[in-house]
């Protein structure tokens, strides 16, 4: 099992679940959610010929494919988010809309319309609810973060485009932490900015500059239980850590050595796929294990983390070892 140890913190590598062929896989996996009850919700652009339309897929954090929904609904899946009730909602980049659907998967309401003006969407994409149950959406093209009911109704917005502090351009991904701050993957400017709720600046981090640190196009965002801050480093195909002011911990690169379990299903009924493998070098092989265009992070609560792994069509699985001790070695 790789593990990696930093600062006090290990990682351990979990598990991989989905490939790009068959019921268990995804075409393009873009934000991914978690649920308590070990439930993974992932966003399924469905973008490839052959391989069925965009949808949401529901599956178990181990086990795998439970269900699909949204195959009438979306046409570009974006963010997902989870309200007080159970609600899904996902952002649909290409109808400017937020699709709601109950926890059986039918949809019960959609709402937005394609704009500049206040409660107006255009390309939305990363969703969260806050603490007081309210839904913010990253209006990616409007360069802004706009606050709604859950029902659709505009409560507020900050944001506008440039790259000066508490500017935007193209925003991604969002959470927030237990604090109900707001973090924002700064997609056209290379960094995360945290904003209060009400959208007052608290902070950014991340740079162009080979410090360690660095993001390129950063993707999506997400927070653990002790305040450590993960940023899918979607140009740099990585997970960057960083502490919660900001400074880099270390990087996550992919270690799926080993096939999912629905991708081994597809490799037991297809002798030509194992053919096929069997001449690939072992040096490839291990480099088909990194992230390659990481998309979505989501953190459950028993702080696993849960990436996306957008041009592989799985997602990625890694657990937080508070409790590690390193081995110590005698020499």
């Amino acid at each position: 099992m790789p593990t990696k140890t930093v600062a006090g913190r290990t990682w351990h590598f979990s598990h991989s679940v989905g490939h790009h062929v068959g019921p268990g896989g995804f075409v393009h996996p873009t934000s991914v959610l978690a649920t308590p009850d070990n439930i993974v919700y992932v966003a399924d652009t469905g973008a490839a010929e052959g391989y069925g339309r965009a949808r949401i897929r529901k599956l178990h954090i181990e086990d795998g494919f439970i269900d699909d929904f949204g195959t009438r609904d979306l046409v570009w899946p974006e963010g997902l988010a989870i309200d007080h009730l159970g609600n899904i909602y996902c952002s649909d980049a290409r109808t400017h809309q937020i699709v709601v659907h109950d926890r059986n998967g039918e949809e019960i309401n959609a709402w937005g319309s394609y704009g500049a003006e206040a409660g107006q969407l255009n390309g939305p994409s990363g969703l969260v609810v806050d603490n007081d149950n309210s839904l913010l959406v990253a209006d990616t093209r409007n360069h802004r973060i706009q606050k709604f009911s859950t029902d659709g109704s505009a409560i507020d917005s900050w944001g506008t485009f440039g790259d000066a502090p508490g500017q935007l351009n193209r925003p991604w991904g969002l959470t927030i932490d237990q604090a109900g701050d707001v973090y924002v993957a700064d997609w056209g400017n290379d960094r995360v900015q945290k904003f209060s709720s009400e959208g007052e600046l608290l902070g950014q981090f991340g740079s162009t500059i080979d410090d360690g640190g660095q993001l390129t196009r950063p993707s999506d965002v997400a927070v653990d239980s002790e305040g450590d801050v993960y940023v899918a480093d979607w140009g740099n195909h990585r997970i960057q850590i960083y502490y919660p002011d900001g400074d880099i911990i270390c990087g996550l690169y992919g270690d799926a050595r080993e096939f999912s379990r629905s991708a081994q299903e597809v490799m037991d009924v297809n002798p030509d796929l194992v053919a096929a493998f069997d001449r690939v070098e072992p040096t490839e092989l291990v480099s088909w294990g990194h992230f390659e265009r990481p998309r979505g992070i989501a953190i459950d609560d028993q702080d696993r983390i849960i990436v996306t792994d957008g041009t592989r069509g799985r997602f990625q699985v890694y657990a937080k070892d508070k409790d590690y001790i390193v081995p110590q070695f005698n020499l």
